[in-house]
Order: structure tokens, then C-alpha cells, then sequence
């Protein structure tokens, strides 16, 4: 098995930004969450909340706007801690370690709080996918699956 590498071959650690943006009251039954659906070989159909790689020298919560404002075209508000979470893990065939700083934040604009799903992409890799709102009890009642490992027990 493989190991993840940057350009000189040395093992790495990815830093992520991740934020929970929350649709409905804490307490209601459709409290849901913001997340992409992504797929892997070794465990198949997960779910994750939005966010991506902090750059060399970039605060945290810069990379969080960041991200959010090149995959949705939108702005955050009321950006607060959450947690940080680490996972190691293999996919596709390599060794992968992640440590996410995850934020809880909402949306300045109203339009994704009112579609149930909605396409989004990647600018740097070209990648499109799906954001879709999803029941917080889909992850504590442990029927779905939420990276990074040990978010859904503190949501």
C-alpha cells in the first residue's frame, strides 16, 4: 500500500477546513446539516461537509471562506470553532492522514437553505458534485456515514 506523498516523496498531512452549516433549529427533527456525498473503494458512500485544503501560510478560517466562496459562489457568516478531528485512513489504495479544524457557520445567502440539493464544483480540480442537506440523525443513529470520524457523536 502506498503512502500520501507531496512533490519530494515525503509523507504528508493534510490540513482541511471543513464547516457545519446547519438547516432547521437544533432540536427540531429536520435539524440537517450541509454535506457532499463522495464514494470510496474501501467503504463506500460517505458524506462530508464542505470545506478543503488549507494552503501553506493561510489562517483556517480564510481557507474556510475560500473554499465556500469557490465551490458555491456564496459568503459565510457567524463563523465559529467546533472541533478539530484527525483521521488516518486508506483510500484508493494509499495510506492518507487528515487533520480537519471544523467550523460551524451559516450561509449569508438564502438560496441554498431553500433547495434540498444543489450542484457544486471544484475550480481547481474540475471536479462537480452534490451538495445536499441531510438529517443529523442519518449520522448519530449511525446509519451514514460522516468524515471526518467523530463528527456525528459531537453534532
Amino acid at each position: 500500500m502506498s503512502e500520501q506523498r507531496d512533490g519530494s516523496g515525503d509523507r504528508t498531512i493534510r490540513v482541511l477546513a471543513l464547516g457545519v452549516v446547519r438547516r432547521g433549529s437544533e432540536g427540531e427533527s429536520g435539524n440537517e446539516i450541509l454535506v457532499f456525498e463522495g464514494e470510496s473503494p474501501e467503504s463506500g458512500v460517505y458524506y462530508r461537509p464542505l470545506g478543503g485544503g488549507v494552503r501553506f501560510g493561510e489562517d483556517s478560517v480564510d481557507a474556510l471562506r475560500r473554499e465556500f466562496r469557490e465551490k458555491l459562489e456564496v459568503e459565510l457568516e457567524g463563523v465559529g470553532e467546533f472541533g478539530t478531528f484527525e483521521d488516518v485512513f486508506d483510500c484508493g489504495g494509499a495510506r492518507h492522514h487528515e487533520v480537519a479544524l471544523v467550523y460551524e457557520a451559516g450561509i449569508a445567502q438564502r438560496w441554498p437553505y431553500r433547495l434540498d440539493s444543489f450542484p457544486a464544483a471544484d475550480p481547481e480540480t474540475g471536479e462537480e458534485f452534490d451538495c445536499l442537506w441531510k438529517p443529523v440523525s442519518a449520522f448519530t443513529d449511525g446509519g451514514e456515514t460522516l468524515h471526518p470520524e467523530g463528527l456525528a457523536g459531537r453534532l
